[in-house]
């Protein structure tokens, strides 16, 4: 990394930071939540009861202004070991939640806003979401397991090499600093949406986790990512433990850890009264989002379960933890929910937070004792068959702290009856800021296609890491129009940091792992067509194009072919070579992120963007602007 570029990633924050305005009357500033073509919610807390404001630009409608209702948060309450080890029996009162429902909006448009609370001001900015049928690009990124806690500050988790598994290393970054670099990246490449796969906080029932979270989501290097981003959310089973000092998953505990949870998030409506908001669907432009609630399999302890540890709904004792076998009502809901979506989407992503194929710890079967976990994530692989049926493209997920992609195959069975073979991606994202796990000796699994912690060796230079490894990071999902219908870009991302030999942090930077996925959706009178083949090799159009920081290189094979990517100036210099090596016939994409060879930044101006594969030649042109 250049000193030019480096300084300028350090120098991000400060540039972002100039719209921070005072916050002393906010608990919570202000975040996004809901969107709609139509709709956003704004939701802070405060201590004041007294309603707040919010001013919107372009003006909705008659007034520019609505107020807020105010409603006591009592849920979000310091249990006591917290009042009497933190705040000396004196804490803070539970906050009040403010919100806004702001109506009347127009599809994918940008709008500015201002809320006031008592003597403090916040600004932010929102987008729309796109309405269906229009051909609006959208950006999503997915992460989990960032666990927050006071605690994480100076805390290393462990970081074990493929080669050598048995001296112990601990990650050079301590799991703040590595979730804050996370969320720099993100806030740079102006996500419409930031999902997170379940586990946000390390134990739901600790108030001072849910604060750090918020820290975190509020204050990017002085700027509010969460008034620019809508975030959505899954229940993971750290959002129903109450904490190693109180009584673990014990009811009605667990239940007062979840409403936590319930309490910071408004999500769509699921009609069903014992568990609303706890799983849901959002659709955002031609993809439909389904969350879904797996904290808990039905009967408790079974092979079927996923908490050994908790008891769910319709369980004797038990709270509103949802069940997701077949006969439970969530189950019902999403088989008619992926059935729509199979209908009206281009894409279905489906994201939770058990993974259910995994080399990690939750990758045994249910159960106790040896090779069996009681937290297991296979029970989930009883939902399979329904993904397969309705051609879900991906499930987003965490739990087992690992970066993880397998693929299943089966048949979808299209609408008017026919069948045809499908490839269902399921990814385990769970590395936002906290562990970095290695495979469980002795366990497989053979839909395993990519595993960072074996397929990334890395690479070290006189005691400098120079690339490869295990590192904090994130799914970044482009999905684009295409002159016949859409493409969806699944983008590993990761995030590099600079340390010195003797262990200083330097700097970070935005990298991709090598298992970028490309998903096909070609429009047809039936949406019959969800597959990347073609009669001949194909280089697409650039995205974005113009571009200023990286641009998407998106081909079609009709077969097994050698291709070879290739960047050129306007001069035909050779400026990087992206790619030489065997691809199966498909989409496929790389990404270039504007550097040469060397890895310094490439002038603005016209680039060249060639590939050979076999007797094809093609290239398209790229604009670059500083």
């Amino acid at each position: 990394m250049t000193r030019s570029a480096l300084c300028a990633m350090l120098c991000f924050a400060c540039l972002l930071g100039a719209d921070r305005i005072a916050a002393d009357d906010f608990r919570v500033l202000p975040y996004l939540q809901n969107p709609a073509p139509e709709a956003m919610t704004i939701l802070w807390f405060s201590d004041s009861d007294a309603p707040g404001s919010v001013e919107i630009s372009p003006t909705p409608g008659q007034s520019s202004e609505r107020v807020s209702t105010a409603t006591l948060a009592e849920s979000l309450a310091y249990p006591a070991w917290e009042v009497s080890t933190y705040f000396d029996g004196t804490p803070p009162p539970p906050p009040i939640q403010h919100r806004v429902r702001i109506d009347g909006l127009a599809p994918a448009t940008e709008y500015h806003f201002r809320v006031q609370q008592g003597e403090s001001a916040h600004e932010g900015i929102f987008t729309t979401a796109p309405a269906r049928g229009t051909s609006d690009p959208i950006r999503l990124i997915f992460f989990a397991d960032s666990e927050t806690e006071p605690e994480s500050t100076g805390k290393h988790t462990k970081w074990l090499r493929a080669t050598d598994l048995q001296t112990p290393r601990t990650y050079p970054l301590d799991q703040t600093t590595g979730l804050a670099n996370n969320l720099q990246i993100i806030l740079e490449r102006d996500p419409d949406l930031l999902g997170i796969a379940g586990d946000l906080v390390e134990s739901g029932g600790e108030q001072r986790d849910w604060d750090e979270f918020w820290r975190h989501m509020t204050d990017v290097g002085g700027v509010n990512l969460a008034a620019r981003v809508p975030l959505i959310a899954a229940p993971g089973n750290h959002e129903y433990y109450q904490g190693p000092r109180m009584a673990g998953y014990d009811q009605p505990g667990s239940e007062r850890s979840i409403s936590r949870w319930l309490s910071y998030f408004e999500n769509p409506s699921n009609d069903d009264p014992s568990a609303e908001g706890r799983y849901y669907r959002l659709d955002y432009g031609p993809v439909t989002l389904i969350c879904l609630d797996v904290s808990n399999g039905i009967p408790n302890r079974s092979a079927h379960d996923t908490n050994f540890f908790l008891l769910g709904d319709d369980e004797s004792g038990g709270g509103h933890s949802p069940g997701f076998g077949e006969g439970s009502r969530q189950h019902a809901w999403l088989r008619r929910q992926l059935a729509d979506s199979q209908r009206t989407s281009a894409f279905t992503f489906v994201f939770f937070h058990h993974v259910p194929y995994s080399v990690g710890p939750h990758g045994w079967p249910a159960g106790n004792g040896s090779g069996r976990d009681p937290q297991s994530g296979v029970p989930v692989r009883a939902l399979t068959p329904m993904f397969h049926e309705f051609g879900v493209d991906a499930l987003i997920a965490g739990h087992d702290e690992m970066w993880e992609r397998s693929t299943l195959e089966g048949e979808e069975v299209l609408t008017d009856g026919r069948r045809r073979p499908h490839t269902l991606q399921v990814l385990d994202v769970g590395i936002a800021g906290d562990g970095l796990r290695e495979p469980e000796p002795g366990l497989t699994n053979p839909h395993q296609q990519y595993l960072v912690h074996t397929d990334v060796p890395e690479v070290w230079s006189d005691g400098v890491l120079m690339s490869g490894g295990k590192h904090y990071g994130h799914l970044e999902i482009d999905v684009l129009p295409t002159e016949a219908g859409w493409q969806a870009i699944l983008k590993p991302v990761h995030v590099f940091p600079f340390v010195d030999a003797q262990g200083n942090l330097q700097g970070f930077e935005r990298r991709l792992y090598d298992d970028i996925i490309a998903l096909g959706h070609v429009a047809t009178a039936i949406n019959e067509s969800k597959t990347g083949d073609a009669g001949t090799h194909q280089l697409q159009l650039p995205y974005p194009n113009p571009f200023n920081d990286t641009v998407l290189v998106r081909f079609q094979l009709a077969s097994l072919e050698t291709v070879r990517i290739e960047i050129r100036d306007n001069r035909g210099a050779l400026v990087r070579e992206l790619l030489d090596r065997p691809l199966a016939g498909g989409l496929h994409t790389v990404e270039w992120n504007g550097r040469d060879g060397d890895g310094e930044a490439a002038a603005s101006g016209i680039y060249l963007i060639s590939m050979h594969a076999g007797a094809t030649r093609e290239t398209v042109e790229a604009l670059l602007v500083r």
